[in-house]
């Protein structure tokens, strides 16, 4: 009997020694890190508490060379915003300056995101109100081009396909992405691509999101064949040889629904003449005579940030006016770059206004941070010079304010005035 009730408080024992191991051997996520080896899990800082507010916490991943770091999202738990403006989470390919391959925010997985090197960085970020439990990633070190569910992107070897943007067609393309897919035929063979639906932001000069394509497997200026953007499909583009590159850019403003292609193998000797692409985009912008824009200085930005006079009174030295909301802004050094929802336009001048569906937006460069102080989410009445890339730029003695549609009577005023 002694021997029995000894042998129970010995498994007794050794039950709770295992099981504080195992308590203690329970992950803790921290802000950040760099992680080495062949695999790894990765965490919010907190994980599976809520994530800490006004935080910026940075993971380097390092695995074996000769292979890619392949990142899938085992949970994705942030505040929700269309655009990922607020909470975020970035993963790029490389450590230092490295291609962003896309942001993501809200609950929705993406596939998995793979690097072209053995180094990727995740980076996250929350600003002052925080919601969910952030994320845990796993990652693993794939051989180059390995095929698997991809968010984006790959290599695409098969006689015939189709490459379509994330999201493509249940809603827009997510904003922040990159997406790069290499077509890799027979060396006796060329590539077809043509475009069944395309959609992407418009821009005179597909500056901001754009599809570009290139001959051979590198993207370099020297053979690339068209950059492209807007609502109108390219038409047939035929590669000089056996690789195409196609590369998906978003930037962190407008989206549209996106795109979907399709391509196939050809025989060189079946293609006599090759169609032309119909948006090749000039790589230098075109003179024109806008007017100097101000740069920032510090001396500009001690002056008092007060406004002075009426609409009326400066609405001819603007070189545009409009009413928007501002729906980003980010300080770069000491100057805002906002993001501007158009809501009406007075006075454009050579001002860049995106299209994206039935969207508008203009950029807007405010050299001196705090003076005019701007809110995204608000509605503004703003007026400026415009700078060689077509971007407004405010001044501290600019007019800006707050625009409250009905309440506000002012811009109706602006229609009768000649200048």
């Amino acid at each position: 009997m002694k021997a029995i009730i000894l042998n129970f408080f010995v498994t007794l024992f050794f039950i709770r020694i295992q099981t504080q191991s195992h308590r203690r051997s329970k992950p803790i996520f921290t802000c950040g890190g760099n992680f080495t080896g062949d695999s790894g899990v990765i965490g919010s800082q907190g994980y599976p508490g809520v994530y800490p507010a006004n935080t910026k916490c940075v993971w380097r991943i390092t695995v074996t060379r000769g292979k890619v770091v392949a990142l899938s999202f085992r949970v994705l738990d942030l505040e929700s915003d269309n655009l990922c403006r607020y909470d975020y989470v970035d993963v790029y390919d490389g450590h230092i300056n490295g291609q962003r391959l896309g942001r993501f925010c809200g609950t929705s997985r993406p596939g998995a995101l793979v690097t072209n090197g053995n180094k990727m960085q995740v980076t996250m970020v929350s600003d002052a109100n925080t919601a969910g439990s952030g994320f845990l990633a796993v990652f693993s070190a794939v051989r180059p081009n390995e095929k698997g569910n991809r968010y984006c992107g790959g290599l695409l070897d098969r006689s015939s396909g189709s490459l379509k943007t994330p999201n493509w067609p249940d809603k827009d393309y997510p904003a922040g992405v990159t997406c790069t897919w290499h077509i890799v035929a027979p060396r006796n063979q060329i590539i077809e691509l043509k475009f069944e639906k395309f959609d992407v932001e418009r821009d005179n000069y597909c500056r901001y999101d754009h599809v570009a394509i290139f001959n051979g497997a590198e993207a370099n200026e020297a053979s690339r064949i068209g950059r492209f953007c807007g609502d109108s499909p390219p038409a047939p583009i035929y590669s000089d040889g056996n690789h195409l590159l196609i590369q998906f850019l978003s930037d962190l403003s407008l989206t549209a629904d996106g795109f979907i292609g399709h391509y196939q193998f050809r025989a060189k000797s079946s293609v006599s003449t090759k169609a032309p692409p119909t948006a090749i985009i000039p790589t230098t912008l075109p003179m024109t005579t806008r007017p100097v824009a101000l740069a920032y200085s510090e001396a500009l930005c001690k002056q008092k940030c007060r406004r002075t006079g009426v609409i009326d009174s400066h609405y001819c030295s603007s070189s545009f006016v409009i009413t928007g909301t501002l729906v980003s802004a980010a300080v770069r050094e000491e100057s805002v770059h906002a993001i501007l929802s158009i809501i009406s336009v007075y006075k454009q001048g050579d001002l860049a206004i995106q299209q994206a569906g039935k969207s508008l937006s203009a950029r807007v460069v405010i050299l001196c941070r705090k003076c005019p102080l701007v809110r995204r989410g608000l509605n503004y009445i703003v007026m400026g010079q415009i700078d060689e890339e077509g971007r407004g730029v405010i001044a501290p003695h600019n007019f800006v304010m707050a625009f409250k549609g009905k309440r506000h009577r002012e811009p109706n005023v602006l229609k009768n005035i000649n200048c």
